[in-house]
């Protein structure tokens, strides 16, 4: 087996068709592809996942030794479950994949208790429980990235691994941790291996790494930096109007090896300003200025969205809107037969393997009385907060302790909002990413939220290091980026005369509220 050249990095910008230039590497790289060995695609999220595959599956027939899978199924499917019980005698048996994280089950053992363990007791449940679950065959969620460094750990293991994978494609490499960095490495080490990662490193806002203490430490970086792999730039943004692509560019130019990072607009359509709208407090207040914004680029409402940091932000543009909004996926509209669910449950104070339990019901039973409840709702036996309390008595001879989270007129809108055309999609920062909008309206909660988005100080963005607002300067990118024709962006509390300056020093209009509110729904 020959060996291979250097592993490429290809960073890339917000729209620079990231996932489509993969697509076609992968495509070319297919022909080459030995039958006894495989090509690995490596992506962060099950709908990144999805993505690949449908794009894909429309050009060529994929073959059995091609796999296209999240960081943790791939390292469970290619290390963990076959070669972690090796020189492990923590793990006994049969093993088998839990996909669910300790803290998850920690979270259900104390939800109904009332308690709060502090640091020092939450851990050590946490280590009792993995060990008692290991001794078992069990391998729980969070052991994944550990097992898989330490089974490579074995040199034998790691030829195993490199001639086993032919090539090994990695999807928003920003994202790789240092474990799974260490598993690359290893497969570049072996040189049997082709390696094509592709990622941006301004829309790296995954700072859970405990090991990664600075931000130019992030392995995308600090591989672009080695000798050892083949870094190249593409600077064209085919999203987003010219605009909004020089706003953007306030933020990421980043050198590498003296050549500067600067995104060119493909499209070469001008487009309109960047816009801040001035209303505060309230987001119902900015609403028309951004309406109005999009009616004037003729965007209808199924492109229209509103990000926040902040879910206490994104609860607000909910109520604004009446409930009246789209699922981040773009698929769906919020589930009416969830929220109702979710609404019950809660009124009850219980949760819904609790009450199926209690009641020996299916969750198919539970759904079915959220659809009855809906129907009492439509037709309005069920219009206030004491007509939804008898209606659950007398129908379901079921008792409410709480009161119910939701007004029922929230709940009328979301119901509605099935069957309308004018829902708009809201959501936080994090399940945005990878999507994209002709119009977005982008809140900050306060003006020390919107400085950090507005920092165009590359030294000062990196070295940014408060832990619970590391993120921040990302965060305001990845939002603004996910833009194609109209940016808007807002703030809930008033802003200095320095901040405004800010914003017309990055070319940004800044709009005066609209008082009159315009007919939404």
């Amino acid at each position: 087996m020959v060996n291979v050249g250097k592993p490429k990095i290809v960073i890339a910008g917000p729209g620079a068709g990231k996932t489509h230039g993969m697509v076609d590497e992968i495509i070319q790289a297919l022909k080459y592809l030995e039958l006894h060995r495989y090509m690995v695609v490596v992506t962060y999220t099950n709908s990144a996942t999805k993505n690949i595959k449908e794009r894909l599956g429309k050009r060529i027939a994929l073959p059995p030794n091609l796999f296209i899978g999240t960081i943790h199924s791939f390292l469970n499917r290619f290390i963990v479950i076959p070669y972690s019980s090796l020189n492990n005698n923590d793990i006994n048996g049969e093993k088998l994949f839990i996909q669910c994280g300790t803290d998850d089950v920690l979270k259900r053992m104390f939800k109904n208790t009332g308690e709060t363990p502090d640091f020092k007791a939450k851990n050590y449940i946490k280590s009792r429980l993995t060990t008692s679950l290991n001794k078992d065959g069990y391998i729980t969620y969070d052991q994944t990235l550990n097992l898989a460094e330490k089974s490579l750990a074995n040199k034998r293991l790691k030829e195993i691994l490199a001639n086993r994978i032919q090539y090994l494609y990695v999807d928003e490499f920003q994202d790789t941790g240092n474990k799974m960095f260490g598993i690359i490495e290893s497969l570049r080490k072996e040189k049997k291996t082709t390696i094509y990662c592709v990622g941006d490193p301004e829309q790296y806002i995954q700072s859970f790494d405990s090991s990664i203490k600075n931000f130019q430490n992030i392995p995308i970086l600090k591989a672009s930096r080695m000798n050892q792999y083949e870094t190249t730039l593409n600077k064209t943004n085919r999203r987003s109007v010219q605009t909004i692509v020089t706003f953007l560019n306030n933020f990421s130019q980043r050198v590498y090896e003296s050549n500067t990072f600067e995104q060119h607009c493909h499209n070469g359509i001008p487009g309109v300003p960047v816009k801040f709208i001035s209303a505060t407090q309230d987001i119902t207040t900015m609403l028309p200025e951004f309406f109005k914004r999009c009616e004037s680029n003729d965007i209808p409402y199924k492109e229209r969205g509103i990000i926040a940091k902040k879910n206490d932000v994104v609860k607000k543009a909910v109520a604004a809107l009446n409930g009246n909004v789209l699922a981040p996926d773009k698929s769906a509209k919020i589930s009416a037969v969830s929220e109702i669910k979710d609404t019950l449950l809660s009124s009850l104070g219980t949760n819904q393997t609790a009450f199926c339990k209690e009641k020996g019901l299916t969750a198919f039973d539970l759904r079915i009385m959220a659809v009855q409840i809906i129907r009492a709702i439509r037709t309005e036996i069920i219009t206030n907060e004491n007509s939804f309390a008898f209606f659950i008595k007398d129908t379901f001879n079921l008792v409410i302790k709480n009161d119910i989270p939701f007004k029922i007129d929230n709940l009328r809108q979301i119901i509605v909002s099935n069957t309308d055309n004018k829902a708009i999609m809201v959501s936080n920062i994090h399940r945005f990413k990878g999507l994209e909008l002709d119009a977005v309206l982008a809140v900050a909660k306060n003006e020390i939220e919107l400085n950090l988005w507005l920092d165009s100080n590359t030294e000062t963005r990196d070295a940014h290091s408060d832990k619970a607002t590391s993120d921040y300067p990302r965060l305001g990118y990845v939002a603004f980026s996910r833009a194609r024709k109209v940016l808007c962006i807002a703030c809930l509390e008033a802003i200095s005369d320095s901040t405004k300056q800010r914003l017309n020093d990055l070319g940004v209009e800044i709009d005066a509220p609209t008082i009159k509110f315009p007919e939404l729904l």
